[in-house]
């Protein structure tokens, strides 16, 4: 009896979990997805490997500074076209008005405000009177003001200075984000060529540690020297790590300069480690006045002397010619004062047309003082900007002179390096040979194979610099053209 209930027990719990996992099915199937608060970073692999060029051209399209300084020109230049319209379009309204309101009136004078609506025509004769009238009115005036001496012109050609200043100052950014973006690629170059040099590095102590490993397995030395080759294997084996995580990391920034943020890039770096020697590109003396941080500053002075402009042209008069046309309406007699019209809609709708034609003369005259101050104002303001051109224009040439200095310098050690990458094969070639032959220790051979792979990285490097030197020319030239060119044929051409 025991057994079978039992049995029955077993059925019903059995019977209990299946439904309950069929309801947390369809209770899971019905359930809305998890919010993530920290949404991932989406990791699209860029399939076509970056050459530098590429990179720079990617940047300088898709960075959004890039976007932002395009759109940022597109709103000067149509903000030119809006200073022509309100300088020469004249100041046109249409206006209607229905009022229901009493005619009450007392001798007085204030001065007006719109808490007090102005009253025409006589009184209704009876100043405590709140019956309400209608009244109504209609039409336009034109407002054009066309003589001023000069001073329309002089605001157009400030927003002109400005929308210029705009589009300079974007010239400038393109040339910078492009200079971060080949900065950034070749960065990753170099780290390309660490993980290189790593696994170099890695291989000989493997093939050393091999040796060791037979010289005591033979006898012919002792333990402790096979420890010491492992701790160099091992310590070889971190300095990959670390290359290759410094190589991502690279790749890292290079993604993120080029307005790839986030996303897993790859480059193409055949040419620029290998070559020795770029083209003789940009050697010639700069022109400072094409540079676009320089052209930027003197957009900046000539916005400040547009504007010194204005103020000379603000003390004339203005002459504003002002016409219209209005038609009004009240339930008020035009002819016998208080006299109500005899319809009781009268003033609805205006009746009663108007024209009018003035030429009104406004001129501030006491301004001159303020403007006098304002002009000192702006003419240190004016020489701020010359003195902010000039030291643009002193670093330039002194930049100049140090990129010149630094490409010799990198074609110098370029050059050099291969015979110190080549010495040092030679020295770890005959270190393990001493060490087979009993003539040397196994710190001998470490130091020599740390002292290899330490020069095939700054071999890299110094081809590398070459560019990176030739790079800091173009930003002194304001042109980085010339260079991108050269490292397309090279590496489209190997």
């Amino acid at each position: 009896m025991s057994a079978r209930i039992a049995c029955l027990i077993i059925l019903l719990v059995n019977s209990i979990q299946v439904a309950f996992t069929a309801d947390n099915s369809s209770n899971k199937s019905a359930e809305p997805p998890i919010i993530q608060l920290h949404p991932r970073i989406e990791q699209n692999v860029i399939d076509k490997p970056f050459t530098l060029k590429g990179a720079v051209e990617y940047a300088q399209q898709y960075y959004p500074q890039m976007l932002r300084g395009q759109s940022e020109v597109r709103a000067a230049t149509r903000n030119v076209t809006i200073q022509k319209m309100n300088e020469y379009l004249p100041d046109a309204l249409l206006q209607y008005q229905e009022i229901l309101a009493s005619h009450n009136k007392t001798s007085q004078i204030f001065f007006g405000s719109p808490v007090f609506p102005a009253i025409s025509g006589p009184s209704t004769g009876n100043n405590t009177d709140m019956t309400p009238i209608f009244f109504a009115a209609g039409g336009f005036s034109i407002d054009w003001a066309p003589l001023d001496f000069g001073l329309h012109k002089a605001r157009i050609t400030l927003a002109k200075a400005l929308a210029e200043q705009v589009r300079k100052h974007y010239a400038s950014t393109s040339l910078d984000i492009a200079l971060t973006a080949a900065n950034a690629y070749l960065d990753a170059v170099i780290a390309i060529e660490q993980v290189k040099a790593a696994e170099l590095n890695l291989t000989s102590f493997q093939q050393f540690h091999q040796v060791v490993h037979a010289q005591v397995e033979a006898s012919l030395k002792p333990g402790a020297d096979e420890s010491l080759a492992l701790a160099q294997l091992a310590n070889a084996q971190n300095n990959l790590i670390r290359a290759k995580l410094s190589r991502d990391l690279s790749f890292a920034n290079l993604a993120n300069s080029i307005g790839l943020g986030g996303k897993r890039i790859d480059i193409n770096p055949i040419g620029i480690a290998e070559q020795n020697e770029p083209a003789n590109i940009q050697k010639g003396q700069p022109i400072f006045e094409d540079v676009p941080i320089l052209q930027a500053s003197n957009a900046a002075l000539l916005s400040a002397i547009a504007q010194k402009k204005v103020l000379d042209k603000e003390y004339y008069p203005i002459f504003h010619f002002l016409g219209g046309v209005n038609v009004r309406g009240s339930g008020l007699s035009p002819t016998v004062a208080g006299q109500r019209q005899s319809a009781d809609a009268s003033g609805v709708l205006p009746t009663v047309p108007n024209y009018q034609v003035a030429l009104i003369i406004n001129w501030n005259f006491l301004d001159i003082f303020r403007l006098h101050q304002e002009k000192k104002v702006q003419l240190e303001r004016i020489y701020q900007q010359q003195q902010d051109y000039n030291l643009v224009l002193q670093n330039l040439r002194t930049e100049d002179m140090q990129a010149r200095d630094r490409v010799q310098a990198a074609l110098d050690l370029a050059a050099n390096m291969p015979i110190q990458v080549q010495a040092a094969v030679i020295a770890t070639q005959q270190a393990e040979a001493r060490y087979k032959t009993g003539l040397g220790s196994i710190a001998q051979v470490a130091q020599a194979n740390e002292t290899l792979a330490q020069s095939r990285v700054q071999e890299a490097i110094a081809k590398v610099g070459v560019w990176r030197a030739l790079l800091s020319v173009a930003s002194v030239h304001g042109d980085i053209q010339p260079l991108l060119s050269e490292a397309d044929h090279i590496q489209k051409g190997m």
